[in-house]
């Protein structure tokens, strides 16, 4: 993974601006689906509306870059108010389970989408064009890298570590670990903030890269969808397998565009539950 890593520190340098769209493509998936599965992995909790949080951290960079703010406070910012967000609704949320949890996660997705589009103070339905200097794209290349990187070590030492196996141990028998003094709730919430720290920093990034930003854009269900559809694949690889298959995914993605612009979501969808029918507890690598 350090080869890849210098790799991709040195990709802008000698590649073309399609391609270096591409990249940031996969980053940003890779990076999602890493943020996911730190509740879906680790606690079993299908946070299938967890992109709530990255529209949060996108309309908070976006907003305060727009009235002036320089662009880092502005991107810490992003981390911070979905990261506050997280405590006071999702406790709550946090008591279902399974697909409950997953369908309460994406209706609050839902209406946070009608909320800010029905907000003129936070665009409307016009959303943010933001003024960003030319090297933006290379910027948010570079962040989306970021973080990747530290989600990937995040991964690795949780897996490695007491406090990820008794997150493993709340996922398999929450009332076994209530038994042995273990209380589930501190674990929950700090895996929820870390999760919506994550998805609000690259909910920032995400402003950078695309300059434009509206709900239905930040908000969109169809990240979701290819965020799960990444993590259910990744159900055996937590640690190399989002990685892998975002990139999988994305030139996938790509070749259908490029070659059958028509029909080209048919056939996504087809590959989609073609892999998943395939694969439906994920492809174990090796190395993972």
């Amino acid at each position: 993974m350090s080869l890849i890593f210098v790799v991709g520190c040195l990709f802008p340098l000698f590649a073309n601006p399609y391609w270096l769209r591409i990249a940031s493509s996969a980053l940003l998936l890779s990076s999602l689906s890493y943020a996911h599965n730190l509740l879906f992995y680790f606690l079993g909790y299908p946070a299938f509306g967890g992109v709530a949080f990255f529209g949060l951290g996108a309309y908070t960079f976006s907003f305060l870059y727009s009235k002036g703010f320089p662009l880092i406070p502005s991107l810490l910012l992003s981390m911070l108010i979905p990261s506050l967000f997280a405590p006071i609704l999702l406790p709550i949320m946090l008591r279902l389970k399974s697909h409950y949890f997953a369908i309460s996660t994406l209706a609050l997705q839902v209406m946070l989408m009608e909320l800010v589009e029905n907000i003129e103070l936070f665009g409307g339905t016009k959303g943010y064009a933001l003024n960003l200097s030319h090297h933006a794209n290379i910027i948010a290349y570079y962040l989306f890298l970021l973080a990747l990187l530290g989600l990937f070590l995040l991964t690795i030492l949780l897996e490695r570590s007491l406090f990820g196996r008794t997150l493993k141990a709340i996922k398999e028998d929450e009332t076994a670990s209530l038994t042995l003094g273990i209380n589930p709730m501190p674990y929950k919430l700090s895996m929820l903030l870390l999760m919506g720290t994550s998805l609000g920093f690259l909910g920032g990034a995400f402003s950078i890269w695309s300059a434009y930003i509206d709900a239905p854009t930040v908000f969109n269900p169809i990240l979701s969808v290819e965020t799960f559809f990444v993590l259910i694949l990744s159900l055996n690889s937590p640690i190399y397998g989002p990685f892998l298959w975002s990139l999988f995914f994305e030139m996938f993605f790509e070749i259908l565009w490029s070659n059958f612009p028509q029909v080209h979501g048919i056939l996504l969808g087809l590959g989609i539950m073609l892999l998943i029918l395939a694969f439906p507890r994920g492809l174990k690598w090796k190395r993972s």
